[in-house]
């Protein structure tokens, strides 16, 4: 079939898989009015069925079996995968392997300004230029030398934050008091007002408190009904 020819993309590989396995259990069940038992019949025009197709897909022929269809997929898969990192088309798994390697490390060296050949940087040297670009970085912003360790950075980095706390405590005590702790907290306090009673005579009680003295008309001879 001329139409197994053209590899559809994985989303059609599917709906196309599904179609086939429907139609096949449906052709499988309308081949006889009675009820169908023969199971391993079924299983047989299924394997049928997707043998052929995918072997379409794949470039195998027609009758291949799936180890053959799994060889040409392996050898696809890797032809492809070849030309993608440059280098030979006919090349082995650990060719390929190690040319996507050798890519990665290399495109990371120049990504990150190794010093020197990109192509013989290792992931250590790699490693190291990025804590070095890092550690100057933080350093730089806490104020510590270009060659500074952690060590000093992080120190640095303590020392000025108890330099502003250390200040910031200082400035407070030295701010003058506010106007409610300048006020006394004792002295008599006149409670006055239009229906205020007249001064009681001197052997009326009185009691002081935080807002002075006041005067309390109480009778010492009656009792509490």
């Amino acid at each position: 079939m001329s139409e197994n020819n053209t590899t559809p993309n994985p989303e059609e590989m599917g709906a196309r898989l599904d179609e086939e396995i429907k139609e096949t259990v449906e052709g499988w069940g309308d081949e006889s009015k009675s009820k169908k038992t023969d199971y391993d019949e079924l299983g047989r025009d299924l394997d049928d069925k997707l043998r052929r197709t995918i072997a379409g897909w794949v470039g195998a022929g027609e009758d291949a079996s799936w180890k053959e269809i799994g060889e040409q997929m392996d050898a696809g898969t890797r032809r492809a995968l070849a030309k993608w990192v440059g280098t030979d088309e006919n090349a082995d798994w650990s060719d390929i392997t190690n040319k996507m390697e050798f890519r990665t490390r290399s495109g990371a060296a120049r990504l990150v300004n190794v010093p020197g050949s990109e192509e013989e940087a290792s992931w250590s040297d790699i490693g190291a230029k990025v804590e070095r670009d890092v550690r100057g970085l933080v350093g730089g912003i806490v104020g510590t030398p270009d060659d500074a360790g952690w060590d000093t950075i992080a120190q640095t980095m303590v020392d000025k934050v108890r330099d502003v706390f250390g200040k910031r405590a200082h400035s407070n005590k030295d701010a003058a008091p506010d106007a409610d702790a300048q006020r006394p907290r004792s002295g008599k306090v006149e409670i006055t007002g239009e229906d205020a009673p007249p001064a009681s005579p001197a052997g009326d009680a009185t009691t002081t408190g935080p807002v002075g003295d006041v005067k309390l008309d109480i009778d010492p001879d009656s009792k509490l009904n």
